[in-house]
């Protein structure tokens, strides 16, 4: 495996974590769980949020509010980018040393 295919690999394994941290996120931090953000739910009043490490998205609520923070989805876009590029060169890093 050359050095760029090892660097793929460990950003689209980075960019998978960081996927799926935002989703347990979405699900932990919303009244309803998952379905209050896919619009599934059957909750009357919960509040669902979005955004991990920063909340972009939060909606509901008994005195309903929707919030949409635009420069927070750049910033969490930017910091998962960020992580996958790091986990891409450790692991290239890793593959040229181990040769």
């Amino acid at each position: 495996m050359t050095p760029s295919r090892a660097f793929l690999h460990g950003f689209l394994f980075g960019l998978l974590i960081f996927t799926l941290a935002n989703v347990l996120a979405a699900h932990l931090l919303s009244d309803c769980g998952l379905p209050a953000i896919l619009g599934a739910d059957s909750c009357a009043d919960d509040i669902a949020r979005a955004g991990f490490p920063l909340i972009f998205f939060e909606q509901g609520g008994f005195a309903y509010r929707s919030i949409f923070n635009l420069p927070y989805l750049f910033l969490d876009s930017f910091i998962g980018l960020l992580f996958s590029a790091l986990c891409g060169f450790f692991t290239a890093w890793r593959k040229s040393r181990n040769q």
